[in-house]
């Protein structure tokens, strides 16, 4: 079978090649012109040519000068010639690619000198230097992760997160080539070996069935931007997947990635390769976003249309990151179109999106704004009158200013607001309320064309309330916000080598969660104390590239916490009897600016990728990671967002963690096809559970309800993905296991983790079977979730009383479900105005997935579930479940200009 699919594809090139050539031949160089020029510039020449023939030209500004005059004469003379005489008198060549003609300089290529057989009077390489941008071509946005390279060479370059690359080489080269997934294949000619700044203008691929060509001599560039257990998810595939209620989001399409496992309906909660719920770092342009939930997990906070690039990282952190144990997800939004205006948006049932884009000096200075609105109050009052509002919202700002080739600007801001409000009675209303918002301000510095630079200040604040009495101005507030800024630097220092390095400074602090009336702080008896802390980090990585089949990358990260007054801990000492009324609490006061804790971290990480051959490769990765803020939660409920974040300090450690990754790619030819195995094991120290009953609201002792233990996690994940042709997609398998040991939980045994689903299966396809047409379907099979269930019963006052012995004993039934959506192109394929209608079936089987279990409901005699209330005869209680919702359809109406 895979050599039956790899000759289709070599087949399919091949014809492909021969169309081409085909069209090159009646359409390109033999094409006939008429050219009638006296003494005018060389440029005028050329721009006649290509109004003649279609064709366009491509070279170097410094080519030739533009003053340069020529004269010519012909009458219907094929192309071919023409330039052939065109060009006679200087020192030019050219070269038909597709539908462009590379001009260049007509001189020999310098040999490459071998350093180790040169003798010590032989010349060495002359050294130059190529850097620049990889750009969207119509929006002027850069493209993270682009290929750069060498024609029929091994040397090339990729550029990161700012679109920025750099190419130190050692013979002269007549161009460089440039590749990225869903744009044409562009190339930039280069002239003499002077050190250059180039831009490379990408054009999208308007063809949905055919799909970029990747040059197949560039090993050395897969091997620089091979990284274990990492992902990119593209806005594309966040657009093409169903989603409940028609509302596309980025963080649920993660549960497509191995290793990615999310709670259940209703839920953005998600965890990685056995880790909590915490310790995964969300970030928007840098900066941490701390609950990224709508509507009580139903939604995520993230507007698609506000996306450019998402990369996942699931264990070889980059150096310049930490904090998290398990995963981060760095969403990047987009900058702003330098050349045109656009919007974008959609109506769906739920909510609206509107985005706007467009220069505010052309080429200089751009705007990003994306708004997203719920309308759901109106209709959720039609079957309760009692709800006043329900609203989430969202709203992206972005600035980018391009002030020269050297430096350039970004300020960006995210705000979400989620609002609940509800009448209780003529008098007085209650509900929720909780909001995240973060800002960016980013300077790109290049100090030479291999040094490059980046300074950003970056802020974040969550703040939850819970309104009792919003006439009185009576509420619960928990609070956590962060300042921090970062220097980060990036060296091409060679060819086979780049150095990354940088600091960070930040300030955080938490509100653990205070009850205020009438807008002003009331002190149940113990102060529950603001807490304020400092991360002082310096990191630094390099990727060595042996050869282009080996390459290493070896990184180290140190970190220093302190704990910041003023402040109120409160430590328990303990009786010598051990009985616990008996111990003495001692309350310590530190004064403002005062560092009362001081922990250390260094963390490294090494990543080793080997590709024997070009369809091949090997990975292998170690990382050591540390987390110094826990979200303090007893609730796996995804209904509440009831949350306290609280620092490391004297009476929590922080947690880190080990993980070792290996894993195997194998490509199949050019066929799309690819299949990506990997193994991880990784060990949890000083992870945080609860004691049986612990009291976590409004305890200012709520550091001695946790339990402290061990975790291990490890598994097997699979993906086999194909993104070529009409049918694009993957299929996906994870066989893995969560453990936790906690002392005093569960007898010290070891017990699942909430997040151990040992059997995760998804399929995700996308066929578009017309040009304007596309149908996709996601189908996802999860073992249940592990829940602590009663071992027995017994009667108190003639109450049946739960027993709970064991923790995570039970498991919910199996999650599965399968969804379809079809997309629909009403525009133009290719237009400046585009739109599509989306029709979406969700859970399209009626599959009741529950998300809790219930031990308080008695059946009564009509066969229905009821709590009881005559205790007299010894009520016998019957376990039930709880389900969201069964098939959901919706349609939704996007558009593009």
């Amino acid at each position: 079978m895979r050599g039956r699919v790899v000759k289709i594809g070599a087949l399919f090139i091949f014809v492909q090649l021969i169309v081409c050539q085909l069209n090159g031949r009646q359409t390109g160089i033999d094409t006939p012109i008429s050219l009638h020029a006296d003494s005018v510039p060389l440029r005028e020449i050329l721009n006649s040519i290509e109004e003649q023939t279609g064709l366009s030209f491509s070279y170097s500004s410094r080519l030739f000068e533009d003053k340069e005059i020529r004269s010519m004469h012909v009458e219907r003379k094929a192309l071919k010639p023409v330039l052939d005489s065109l060009f006679s008198r200087q020192s030019i060549r050219y070269e038909v690619i597709e539908r462009q003609i590379v001009l260049k300089r007509a001189r020999r290529l310098k040999a490459d000198v071998d350093a180790s057989l040169s003798s010590p009077g032989d010349e060495m390489p002359v050294r130059f230097t190529l850097s620049g941008y990889v750009r969207d071509a119509f929006t002027g946005e850069v493209l993270i992760g682009a290929t750069v390279s060498i024609p029929g060479g091994h040397q090339g370059a990729i550029s990161n997160e700012y679109g920025f690359f750099s190419l130190t080489l050692t013979r002269e080269i007549s161009q460089l080539i440039c590749s990225y997934v869903g744009y044409k294949t562009s190339f930039i000619p280069v002239s003499g070996i002077d050190k250059q700044s180039l831009i490379f203008p990408m054009v999208k691929e308007i063809a949905r069935l055919s799909e970029v060509t990747v040059y197949s001599d560039d090993e050395t560039s897969i091997i620089r931007s091979a990284r274990s257990s990492e992902r990119q998810l593209t806005p594309e595939a966040v657009r093409n997947m169903p989603a409940l209620f028609g509302e596309k989001d980025v963080i649920k399409s993660l549960a497509a990635i191995p290793g990615i496992k999310f709670f259940g309906d209703g839920s953005t909660i998600f965890f990685v390769r056995g880790g909590g719920r915490d310790q995964n770092l969300i970030t928007i342009d840098e900066a941490p976003i701390y609950n990224p939930t709508h509507l009580l997990g139903f939604f995520s906070t993230i507007v698609p249309d506000a996306i450019k690039d998402v990369l996942v990282y699931k264990g070889d952190f980059p150096a310049n990151y930490g904090g998290r144990l398990s995963s981060l997800i760095d969403i990047r939004t987009k900058d702003g179109n330098m050349k045109h205006f656009g919007f974008d948006g959609s109506v769906g049932l739920l909510s609206s999106r509107l985005s706007l884009e467009g220069p505010i000096w052309k080429e200089h200075i751009s705007f990003f704004i994306s708004g997203r609105r719920s309308y759901i109050t109106l209709p959720i009052q039609q079957f309760n009158p009692r709800v006043n509002d329900l609203h989430f919202s969202d709203l992206h700002m972005k600035l980018n200013y391009d002030i020269n080739p050297n430096n350039r600007v970004f300020f960006s801001i995210y705000s979400g607001v989620d609002n609940f409000e509800q009448q209780n009675n003529p008098e007085q209303s209650s509900g929720i309320n909780w909001r995240n918002s973060t800002y960016t301000l980013r300077w790109n510095h290049l100090y030479s064309e291999r040094l490059f630079s980046n300074l950003s200040i970056l802020g974040s604040t969550y703040d939850y309330y819970l309104n009792t009495d919003i006439e009185a101005k009576d509420y619960w507030h928990s609070h956590v916000d962060n300042v921090s800024i970062k220097y980060d630097f990036t060296w091409y220092t060679k060819p086979s080598s780049t150095l990354r390095f940088g600091v960070l400074s930040a300030a955080n602090f938490y509100n653990p969660g205070n009850y205020y009336r009438q807008g002003l702080e009331f002190d149940p008896g113990l102060d529950l104390s603001t807490k304020r802390s400092r991360e002082l980090a310096a990191y630094a990585s390099n990727q060595f590239i042996i050869n282009e089949k080996f390459s290493i990358r070896a990184g180290l990260r140190f970190t220093a916490w302190q704990n910041i007054g003023p402040a109120t801990e409160y430590d328990i000492v303990k009786s010598s009897g051990g009985d616990f009324e008996t111990d003495s609490l001692v309350v310590i006061e530190y004064p403002p600016d005062k560092v009362y804790y001081t922990s250390y971290s260094l963390d490294p990480r090494l990543s080793l990728v080997y590709q024997p051959g070009k369809r091949h490769m090997l990975k292998a990765s170690y990382s050591r990671t540390s987390q110094f803020q826990f979200l303090i939660t007893n609730s796996i409920s995804p209904f509440t967002s009831l949350e306290v974040w609280l620092p490391a300090g004297p009476n929590v450690k922080p947690q880190v963690a080990n993980q070792f990754t290996l894993g195997y790619i194998h490509r199949f030819g050019q066929s799309g096809l690819s299949f990506d195995i990997e193994a991880y094991y990784k060990v949890m120290n000083n992870i945080i559970d609860y004691r049986d009953h612990a009291r976590m609201l409004m305890n200012p002792l709520v550091e001695y309800e946790l339990r402290i233990g061990t975790g291990k996690a490890y598994g097997l994940e699979m993906i086999l993905n194909k993104d070529k042709g009409k049918l694009t997609g993957w299929v996906s398998y994870t066989l893995s296991r969560a453990l936790n040991q906690v002392e005093g939980i569960n007898g010290g045994d070891s017990y699942p983790a909430y997040s151990d689903r040992p059997h995760d299966f998804s399929i995700f396809l996308s066929w578009a079977f017309h040009p304007r047409l596309t149908l996709s379907g996601n189908f996802i099979y999860m073992t249940g979730a592990p829940f602590t269930m009663p071992t027995g019963f017994y009667y108190y006052d003639n109450h049946q009383v739960p027993i709970y012995a064991r923790r995570n004993n039970g498991r919910l039934p199996d999650y599965h479900r399968l969804d379809l959506a079809l997309n629909w192109q009403l525009g133009k394929p290719g237009g400046r105005f585009r739109h599509e209608l989306i029709f979406s079936i969700y859970n399209l089987y009626n599959r009741k997935n529950p998300v809790a279990l219930h031990f308080n409901k008695i059946d009564d005699q009509n066969g229905n579930f009821v709590v009881p209330y005559d205790f007299y005869n010894n009520p016998q209680l019957e376990s039930t479940q709880f389900y969201l919702y069964g098939v959901v359809p919706s349609v939704s109406y996007h558009f593009t200009f």
